[in-house]
């Protein structure tokens, strides 16, 4: 249950954060976000059922601070986490953080300032892709879509989502904004039970729905991306999954907003890269499910004469030949294994070679070759098996 709320008038933000098997990243989120030169706050903090001390450290801080208030409930997941947070909100806007995330001391006073300027629906900021064990320089590099889409580039003031459609292709990252109360409480994130990855589809109604939008162009949020981490960005199992449900449900959201025309292009750029990296990582056991998944939500745009490809690379379009062809799942594995084959011919040669001549052969391969994701060099001896596998069933 939740500590009865403590602040006699409206906070300028509320903050809501899901908190689930966080105990050794929570303090330094907590602390990052009582730090915040914006101090006429509301701290919501929602322990999911955590089995650590989560629970115990959220008491704790709400003993400290009036702002905070400690929230428990039984483990319902990420989704009902959050979704509760937003409807306890008191705030006039209401911002997302995740609980092994951190943030710049000022990034709610800007965000609020903005969207007060502007009277948007949205002020989304930027992030850093943060990794804690890194050199110095590499721990936080600010994140850019591997397809190249930029929030610099983004309209200056405030502007419509289908003024500029490529946000939709951008990143989900929903904790990187904050949002009028009134309008992001009609937005929910589903609450399949189990599921994750639930933001693609929450971000997609936000942007079909947000009459304003302004971005602040420069990160404030840190995006934990530690090897061990145990969350989406180390997971290989069928929990990968969901995120190809998610996109199929991202994607009726879509039609059912007669929003459709003008964000397609860009939606299915954000289809590719939400997925295609979990595809590769997924477990050889669940990729043809995985596969067959992906060319369900690809073939919406297979015989559509109006579908250009107009913001995807020579790479992703390659890529999605495989899921929009008859065969395609085989012939996948086919080049993913003389693909990795390749890679591990590049590998030796870095020994074999003179230095002149391995920059040269490393010149003459091909983008896709040198972009690869290397992680396929544990699949290769799997890969084969399964090749040969195909080959005695025809």
């Amino acid at each position: 249950m939740a500590k009865a709320h403590r602040l006699s008038k409206r906070p300028k933000v509320s903050i809501v954060v899901p908190i689930y098997k966080v105990e050794r990243y929570l303090r330094e989120c907590v602390d990052s976000i009582l730090r915040q030169t914006l101090k006429d706050i509301e701290i919501i903090l929602v322990d999911d059922g955590s089995p650590d001390n989560c629970g115990k450290i959220i008491d704790e801080y709400a003993r400290k601070d009036k702002r905070i208030v400690a929230v428990h409930q039984k483990n319902s997941g990420y989704s009902k986490a959050v979704n509760r947070g937003i409807d306890m909100a008191r705030g006039e806007y209401i911002g997302i953080i995740e609980s092994d995330d951190w943030i710049d001391d000022d990034m709610y006073e800007t965000l609020y300032r903005n969207a007060k300027k502007y009277k948007t629906d949205v002020s989304k900021g930027m992030f850093y892709i943060y990794r804690s064990t890194a050199e110095s320089a590499a721990q936080n590099v600010v994140y850019r879509n591997p397809n190249g889409v930029d929030l610099r580039l983004a309209p200056d003031g405030v502007f419509k989502p289908t003024d500029w459609p490529k946000i939709m292709a951008f990143h989900a990252s929903l904790w990187s904004s904050i949002y009028k109360a009134s309008f992001i409480k009609k937005i929910k994130l589903p609450e399949t039970a189990g599921a994750s990855y639930q933001d693609f589809p929450f971000i997609t109604e936000v942007f079909c729905k947000a009459k304003k939008i302004s971005v602040v162009k420069r990160p404030f949020v840190h995006w934990r991306n530690d090897d061990d981490q145990g969350n989406s960005t180390s997971a290989k199992g069928e929990k990968l999954l969901f995120m190809a449900k998610n996109s199929k449900t991202a994607l009726k959201i879509l039609k059912n907003s007669k929003k459709y025309e003008d964000f397609k292009e860009a939606f299915f750029v954000h289809v590719f890269w939400a997925n295609y990296g979990f595809f590769n990582r997924i477990d050889l056991r669940y990729k043809k499910t995985y596969f067959n998944e992906l060319s369900d939500i690809f073939k919406e745009i297979k015989d559509d004469p109006n579908f250009h490809f107009s913001l995807f690379t020579k790479y992703e379009k390659n890529k999605i030949k495989f899921f929009l062809t008859k065969g395609g799942y085989r012939k996948f594995l086919l080049k993913e294994f003389v693909h990795s084959v390749k890679i591990t011919l590049i590998k030796i040669a870095t020994f074999i070679l003179p230095t002149y001549r391995m920059a040269r052969f490393l010149k003459d391969q091909n983008w896709d070759i040198l972009h690869q994701n290397e992680l396929l060099m544990e699949e290769i001896l799997e890969l084969h098996r399964e090749i040969e596998k195909l080959k005695k069933s025809h």
